[in-house]
This record gives structure tokens, sequence and C-alpha cells, in this order.
């Protein structure tokens, strides 16, 4: 094994708090492209400012009791498999680290036909969508420190997965990026509900997504809701869980109506549903 695979897996001390090796904990103990990461940490003092960083993600911890601090991050869909550092920083300071090692997964590949318009655009729809993709990467380098949810979060929509997240997309017979979110079954017109409470980030009409809502959850959470029919929250609101934020729709690219719903953890592309799993996880270590 390389030396530096050694030192990440050992503890490094700086000034200050710093943690035992059973002081941090990452769940789940797999991680795997596309999948989130909950981690523990408990300094045994106390510590502010403190974050997640992997990969050159960083993501705000939260205070849980004990003097501990809990927090999300995300293994993104491209992330290269190998080994990798998972650290515990205070601005420049690293109060621990670990050694992780992010695993392949596949998802599969899909086919999907679309109006040519959507291949080839033209000078004034790229020059669009480049600024709509600016204007949403803005609100995924967001790091609000506070956690604006608590428990265990809630589907969007009661019903069936249509598209599942992370399939390699052959669009018009072009290889495409792959599917960052997942597709649930809706008609037109039915209403979809915030899975936790949060802040509205954006509310869009783009070219690709059609008309969409991004909702800021604090620590670098962020979800995602689009190709809806309208919004029913305005841009800076603050949203209790089950609100209705917006309609179902077809707009922007797709081959029929339904809701794409995605999230970012620290900028990172993971399974929505899966992560609904990892709240309640997270929930549990928070008490």
């Amino acid at each position: 094994m390389r030396p530096w695979l050694w030192a990440a897996g050992l503890l490094v001390w700086l000034a200050g708090p710093a943690l035992a090796a059973s002081g941090l904990e990452v769940w789940p103990a797999v991680a795997e492209q596309g999948q989130p990461l909950v981690v523990k940490a408990c300094p045994g003092g106390q510590v502010t400012g403190a974050e997640i960083s992997l990969l050159g993600r960083r993501a705000p911890l939260a205070q849980a009791p004990g003097g501990c601090l809990v927090g999300a991050m995300g293994v993104d869909l491209d992330d290269q498999p190998g080994p990798m550092v998972l650290e515990i920083r205070q601005g420049q300071r690293v109060l621990a680290s670990r050694a992780l090692t992010i695993k392949a997964r596949g998802y599969g590949t899909r086919q999907i036909t679309v109006d040519g318009k959507f291949m080839e655009l033209s000078p004034e729809d790229l020059a669009r969508h480049q600024e709509e993709m600016a204007q949403q990467k803005a609100v995924y380098a967001s790091r609000l420190p506070s956690m604006l949810w608590s428990g265990p979060w809630q589907t969007p929509l009661d019903s069936a997965v249509v598209g599942v997240f992370g399939r390699r997309s052959l669009v018009n017979g072009q290889p495409r990026s792959p599917h960052g979110g997942v597709d649930l079954r809706g008609g037109v017109g039915t209403p979809i509900q915030a899975p936790a409470a949060g802040r509205v980030a954006l509310v869009l009409d783009t070219y690709f997504s059609g008309l969409l809502v991004l909702i800021d959850h604090g620590l670098g959470v962020v979800s995602g809701y689009r190709h809806l029919s309208r919004a029913m929250v305005a841009q800076g609101q603050v949203v209790r869980p089950g609100q209705v934020i917006g309609l179902v729709g077809a707009s922007g690219r797709v081959t029929g109506p339904h809701l794409h719903f995605d999230l970012r953890l620290a900028g990172a592309r993971v399974d929505p549903l899966a992560w609904i799993k990892a709240s309640a996880e997270m929930a549990r270590r928070l008490r």
C-alpha cells in the first residue's frame, strides 16, 4: 500500500481539538458512485466552523448532542473509483481524516427520443442554456451552515419510479450525461410536496429542464424539481415539509409528463431516494 494511504487513515493532529480514531464515523461503510454518506465526528471539545472535505468538495457540519457534529457528503456519479481521503477540517486545519475506497456502481443505460431542437442548439439557445446552468451551479455552491430541516425526508410525489437514477443516456442515438435524478410518474397538474424544510433558492424556466424549482436545505443539501407545469413558490420563500411547491408538467426536454426529482450534496449528484434513507440515519445520529 502507498505510504500516503497509510497516513490518510491516521488522525492528523494540529492545534486545537482533535478526534480520537473512534470519534469519526462514516455511514455506509462502502462509498459508491452516486450515493450519499453520513458523517459523524465527536471532537470532545467545542468546535465551530468545521466541514467535511472530500475530493475538493466541502459541506458544513451541524451540532449534535454530546459535543458531536453531523453532516452529509456525496460521491458524484462521475467520481473515479479508487482510494480517496475524507477529512474533517476547520479552515486549513485537518482535525481528522479517513481513507475511503470509492467503488464503481453500474446503473445501466436508457434510450430516449426527443425533438431534434434539443440535439443541435442554435447560438442563442446555447447561450441561454449556459446562463441557466451558471445560475444553478451558483445554488449548488451554497454552503449555508444552518440545517434547515429536521428528521427524515419524505418523497415529493407518492408514485412509481419511471426513470431510475444514474442510467447512462442515449438521446436520439447519441451518448449523453447520466440521469442525475429519478423520474416519478405523475399527470399534468399533480401536486408536488416539499420533502423537507428549506428555502427556495431558484425558480426558473429553462431550455432542457423546463420550469424548475431548487430548494436549499442547508449544509450543502439542495433538492431539485423539474419539468413543472407551474411553480407554487417564489425565490427566497421558506417552505415547510409537505407544502405544495409545484405541479407536475411536461416542460423542457421530455417524452411525457413526470416529475424529475434530484439532489446535490456539496454539489455531488446523488440518488435522491438513497438520500431519503440516509436522512433517517442522519436523524438517528443527531439524537
